[in-house]
Parts: C-alpha cells; sequence; structure tokens
C-alpha cells in the first residue's frame, strides 16, 4: 500500500469505528475480538501487497477491492463464530463506506477539473445530476484501471 499511509489510515479508521461504537449508546458493542480480526485482515492484505503475493495467471484485483473483501470476510466469520457474538451490520458498513471516500474524492477532483479544463458552467445544474455523473465517472475510471491492470498482467504473465 502506497508508503504505509493508506494503512495508517484504514487501520486509524477501524479504531474510530471501534471508539464510535463503545460511545454510542444505541448500537450495541462490538466485542473487541471483531476489530481485532479486521486489523488482522488488513495488515495480512498489506503484507501480501508488499510480497506480490498474487496467484499466477489470476485477473489482478485492486487493493481497495481486496480490502472491501476483507472486511466482509471478517463480517461473515463473525456471523458464523458461534463463540463471538454479532457485530452490527453498521460497523461494517461505516467501515466500508470510509475505504470508499477516497476514490469519490479521487473522482470529485476529476470531475472538477474537466469541467475547469472545458470551460463549462454548472452553476445551473442539478446537484443529483452533478452527483451521477462523478458517480459514472468513478465507476468508468474503475473500468479504465481493470483494464490497464489486466494488460500489464498479462505482459507479466507473458514474460515481456
Amino acid at each position: 500500500m502506497a508508503k504505509g499511509k493508506f494503512l495508517n489510515a484504514l487501520l486509524n479508521t477501524i479504531n474510530n469505528v471501534q471508539n464510535e461504537n463503545r460511545a454510542n449508546p444505541n448500537e450495541e458493542t462490538a466485542d473487541a475480538t471483531v476489530f481485532d480480526l479486521l486489523r488482522n485482515k488488513v495488515q495480512e492484505l498489506d503484507q501480501k501487497n508488499r510480497n506480490k503475493q498474487q496467484a499466477k495467471g489470476k485477473d489482478p484485483v485492486s487493493i481497495l477491492d481486496l480490502i472491501r473483501n476483507g472486511v466482509e470476510h471478517v463480517k461473515d466469520r463473525n456471523s458464523s463464530d458461534p463463540n463471538v457474538k454479532t457485530a452490527p451490520q453498521a460497523i461494517f458498513d461505516r467501515i466500508k463506506q470510509r475505504i470508499d471516500e477516497r476514490p469519490q474524492r479521487k473522482a470529485s477532483k476529476g470531475i472538477r477539473k474537466v469541467i475547469k479544463e472545458y470551460g463549462l458552467d454548472v452553476s445551473q445544474m442539478n446537484p443529483q445530476a452533478l452527483e451521477q455523473i462523478q458517480s459514472q465517472y468513478m465507476n468508468d475510471q474503475k473500468r479504465l484501471n481493470q483494464q490497464y491492470a489486466q494488460a500489464i498482467n498479462q505482459l507479466i504473465q507473458s514474460g515481456r
């Protein structure tokens, strides 16, 4: 992960969600082991990423997708563990929401760049329409990145 900054931000997010959960009297307090599992999963994914332990021949997956999947894995593990009370869904949703904030900020910045570059006046535009365009931009950017990652991975696999 990018020089540890993203890892630290994600670990801080997990800690913040745990503290928010403890402090919220309207939400059931999750067992601390759930947050330990989340921290361990993130660190495991970071270590695999650093060691470039990707399976040969598999399609590349973004680190954000790996982390989202890791959060889902911990959620499933927690719900199937009879010895640990199942954590509220909101905890996992908040962590995933914070993971998604980074690409959303990038998309917002990209749309602002397009608006500026083309001299577009969006002052009269419906804010929901602009959000929809930003969402489409984010999806298109993700697809484009996946295509490039796939092409690079194919070159790596072919030994070029």
